[in-house]
């Protein structure tokens, strides 16, 4: 019980103190005119308090102040003071980016100096320049992480948190105190700072946030138990997933958009989430629960064994690249811009890095590969240990598994296929390649006289592995997508008239054609035996003489007629119906023309 006396205390001391000092904060900020005005390439709509990061450093001091001061690093706490100071200078006076950098260099010193080093100590010199780069890179993706209330912080908080029971589960107490007084000073700026924000936390605040977080992320790795790089290295990366993310997807689209990384912007994660319909504070959430999977993965890695973890890992790695693919497909820039992001992605235009065309233009092809490799490899070891089957020269066996199913999915143009109009006869189409690749290494191993060792019914587990997983992931980018699409707000609210072929093609053109700013909520159709059912998720409410009492009930903004069973009688008929309800009325109509000048029709 001793062992979590100082971190629930330096925890609860800074989140007390945060509470007490900040709202005396805001009213220095007002006081002396640090106020953060709204601005084009800014998110929030009103003069706005600065110097959160006062608020956050203090409480966060204060608490660690009342430790035994043999368990305070000194330095280390000195190299976080460093970071504040200087975004506390550049709140106040700017400061130039390679004074902020130099100091950042500083501060990675600082680390490598007490023996904290990327890999924990597993990469050997390796680990120093790694240490710079990932002290630097941190810092500066909390910095672009601070693009919306709340998000900044309560990542923040997220990632202390994770690593303060790490500590805990390594035993380094100090480390977990230091982690829960961040959590702390972090959660009571989280309580001026979430929408509608009173502070924000400016630079003094993320720089030193971003600090801390990047050597709480080494630091947890040193007493990880094991002799597995790959394993050490995932520690750090899972803690850092969103800010990893956000800041990836943002210098790649900036750089396909023809703008300067550093240039501000409404084009993060968090802002692309809002274009595509979710309120801020459910974007903000969103991220904070996917920070929150990643964090539960990393203590979980203490509990259980690397390959126990892998398919977990693998389905939140996958999920990332394809949460990610989507929210890069949100148009955020000016038209110009959009448009040389286009043909930059289409490799139409030649003066960009030619690592960033490639990448661009083989976007879609680049994450299938990845992907799929992940699926086959992961369904090759489960076949493999469920069939107990020996694993003599098996990695031999892996490469070649891959090598030929990745061939014939690219041959067969399995890459180039629109996961996001996928439809049953897609499914079919992978069912029969993989089921050719599955016989075509049956073939290859026997003729190498390997396939005494590898069982029918391990062909049969790795067959329906790899199939179930590519048609998972195909299926997940579409989920993701529609997910998202029906969760949009402030659109008007929609019930469409007519459960049929029509009005399955106009609620996908409502869900994926966002510029309509129509919301499905339900359908009306006038066959009885649809009542109550679902379609695409919806419910079908009833039918034309249950019409007032449906939209009393619903309260839809319009009634979308997309049947031909309705003619023009029956639509000023529903009209009238509706018009004392206040909601409108249209029409979905499908029309399909064509010439045929050919000699001889």
């Amino acid at each position: 019980m001793n062992v979590l006396f100082n971190p629930a205390v330096t925890s609860l001391l800074s989140f007390l103190i945060g509470l007490a000092i900040i709202p005396l904060i805001i009213k220095l900020a007002y006081f002396k005119g640090w106020v953060v005005y709204p601005r084009s390439d800014r998110w929030h709509q009103k003069p706005t308090a600065l110097m959160g990061g006062i608020g956050i450093f203090v409480s966060f001091s204060l608490a660690m102040l009342c430790l035994n001061f043999s368990a305070i690093n000194w330095m280390l706490c000195s190299a976080a003071g460093v970071m504040f100071l200087v975004g506390l200078v550049d709140d106040i006076w700017e400061v130039k980016p390679v004074i902020k950098l130099l100091a950042q260099i500083v501060s990675s010193f600082a680390l490598v100096y007490n023996g904290f080093m990327f890999g924990g100590g597993l990469l050997g010199w390796a680990g120093i320049p790694l240490t710079f780069i990932w002290v630097i890179g941190i810092t500066n993706a909390i910095n672009l992480l601070d693009n919306m209330d709340g998000l900044a912080a309560g990542i923040a908080g997220i990632v202390a948190v994770i690593s303060g029971i790490i500590g805990l589960l390594n035993g380094e107490y100090g480390l977990s105190a230091m982690a829960f007084a961040i959590a702390g000073a972090a959660g009571s700026f989280l309580f001026y700072n979430f929408k509608p924000a009173k502070i924000f936390m400016g630079d003094s605040g993320s720089l030193f946030l971003g600090f801390s977080l990047s050597f709480l992320s080494i630091a947890v790795q040193g007493k990880s138990g094991s002799s597995s790089a790959v394993l050490v290295l995932l520690i750090p990366i899972s803690l850092m997933a969103i800010p990893i993310m956000d800041t990836t997807l943002v210098i790649i689209k900036r750089l396909a958009a023809g703008r300067r990384i550093d240039q501000g912007g409404k084009d993060h994660t968090s802002h692309r989430l809002v274009n595509l319909g979710l309120s801020e504070k459910k974007a903000v959430l969103t991220l904070y629960c996917i920070s929150g999977i990643w964090g539960l993965l990393c203590i979980l890695i203490y509990k259980a064994k690397i390959n126990d973890l892998f398919l977990c890992i693998l389905m939140l790695a996958v999920f990332s690249v394809i949460f990610s693919t989507v929210l890069s497909k949100v148009k955020v820039y000016n038209e110009s811009e959009e448009k040389l992001s286009y043909m930059r992605s289409k490799g139409k235009k030649t003066d960009t890095h030619l690592m960033l065309r490639f990448f661009l233009y083989h976007k879609k092809l680049l994450i299938g590969i990845f992907t799929d490799i992940l699926i086959i490899y992961c369904s090759f070891l489960i076949a493999a240990e469920s069939m107990h089957v020996t694993m003599d020269n098996g990695y031999v066996v892996l490469a070649t598994f891959i090598c030929v199913k990745i061939s014939l999915f690219y041959v067969t143009n399995l890459y180039y296929r629109m996961w996001r109009y996928m439809e049953v006869m897609e499914i079919a189409g992978y069912f029969m390649i993989i089921a050719i690749s599955t016989l075509i290494l049956i073939i290859t191993l026997f003729f190498k006289g390997k396939s005494e060792m590898y069982s029918s019914y391990f062909f049969m587990v790795d067959f329906l592995l790899t199939f179930i997983g590519i048609v998972i992931t195909r299926l997940f980018y579409r989920w993701i997508a529609e997910l998202i699409s029906r969760n949009r707000h402030a659109q008007k609210r929609v019930i469409i008239y007519g459960a049929g072929d029509s009005g399955y093609l106009l609620i996908k053109e409502l869900l994926q054609n966002h510029r309509h700013e129509l919301r499905p909520v339900g359908w009306i159709d006038d066959d009885e035996s649809k009542h109550h059912m679902l379609l695409y998720g919806y419910k079908i409410y009833g039918g034309k003489d249950q019409l007032l009492d449906i939209c009393k009930k619903v309260k839809p903004d319009l009634v979308l007629i997309s049947t031909n069973a309705i003619d023009l009688p029956g639509e000023d008929e529903i009209k009238t119906m509706l018009t004392a309800q206040h909601v409108g009325v249209g029409r979905f109509t499908l029309t399909l023309s064509y010439n045929l000048n050919i000699a001889g029709l």
